[in-house]
């Protein structure tokens, strides 16, 4: 292995990784990744697309923050020294590895510091587990790159400071597919900027051609604008119901205890409802008088029905001072319009 002086997450290191296939990018290439796919690898790879911002991602900050942790507790199980290190096959460079750690004889150590969910998986299923299964191909390429016959891939239970070891072998069948797999995408797809065939579940759909692009982009912008429109009228009318709503309760508040009123070019009617009776209670108390009857119902409900009408007139009203002022009023409304 050839070992690459660089400090991991800087950015000389993101440029390093980008040029070449990582043990992380191992399993996303043998399409066994559910996190990304070779279509996005492809388009990170080519300059298409930015790879995702992981800094405030708080499982991978959690993973950082506690990594030191399970290295330390890994050097004091085994009574070895592991460094992070960078590397490159001696076989084909272009497969390299960012590790966790080294050790002495350059196996790996792949530290993993994950959630309480994924962790009792791992401690109940081991190697069926899917967080196992994902990390194997990851130990794998490292396996590939230091020259190793064995690493390691460790868990920590962050909770009791303790840590879920698997030796790993070198799998030769495995490494095969990884050499081959990676070999094939990087010539046929990376290096000629052609595109990887996409999932339709997971990849994101973009429209080809001009014309499917121009239609596309027509129906977007409609789209967008009517959209916007239709927010500022959503706006507009969630406030015009607020004011109908105070306006009725202030109206009604002037009411008192009269149920009906027209006036002003609105129409105000309290409905009372009776509370719906407990045929249980009802029937367990036989023939009752009609106040126990009303003694089995649920409270009564009452609610307010205002409605404008067409003149600010009330209907059939012997005119007045008020119905002067209303007259007025209305003369006044017209003027406007």
């Amino acid at each position: 292995m050839k070992f690459i002086e660089l400090e991991q997450r800087t950015p000389e290191w993101h440029a390093w990784r980008k040029a070449g296939i990582t043990a992380t990018e191992a399993a996303v290439i043998l399409g066994l990744s559910p996190y990304q796919t070779p279509w996005r690898l492809w388009s990170e790879k080519t300059g298409k697309a930015l790879p995702p911002k992981l800094d405030d991602n708080p499982f991978v900050r959690f993973g950082l923050e506690n990594e030191i942790v399970a290295r330390q507790l890994f050097e004091v199980a085994h009574d070895e020294v592991v460094l992070p290190a960078c590397g490159e096959c001696d076989d084909d460079p272009l497969f390299r590895a960012s590790f966790d750690g080294l050790t002495a004889d350059n196996e790996p150590v792949e530290f993993k510091c994950p959630g309480t969910r994924t962790l009792e998986e791992v401690r109940t299923l081991r190697e069926e587990s899917a967080a196992y299964k994902l990390y194997y191909v990851q130990v794998q390429h490292q396996l590939l790159v230091s020259g190793a016959k064995a690493g390691w891939l460790v868990f920590l239970d962050s909770t009791s400071n303790s840590l879920i070891e698997f030796r790993i072998q070198r799998d030769e069948a495995l490494l095969t597919r990884i050499l081959a797999a990676g070999r094939e995408f990087w010539e046929k797809y990376v290096v000629p900027k052609k595109e990887p065939p996409k999932d339709p579940a997971r990849d994101i759909f973009v429209p080809k051609g001009d014309e499917e692009t121009a239609r596309w982009i027509r129906l977007a912008t409609d789209f967008r604008n009517a959209a916007v429109q239709a927010a500022d009228l959503q706006k507009q009318l969630n406030e015009l119901k607020n004011v109908c709503t105070n306006c009725k309760e202030e109206l009604a508040a002037m009411m008192g205890d009269y149920r009906y009123a027209d006036f002003g070019g609105v129409t105000l009617t309290k409905r009372v409802t009776k509370g719906t009776l407990d045929s249980r209670k009802l029937l367990a108390t036989g023939k009752l008088s009609q106040a126990e009857i009303d003694a089995c119902r649920s409270t009564p409900s009452e609610s307010w029905l205002i409605r404008p009408t067409d003149t600010l007139q009330p209907k059939d009203f012997v005119e007045d001072e008020q119905t002067k002022a209303l007259a007025e009023a209305e003369a006044t409304e017209a003027m406007w319009y």
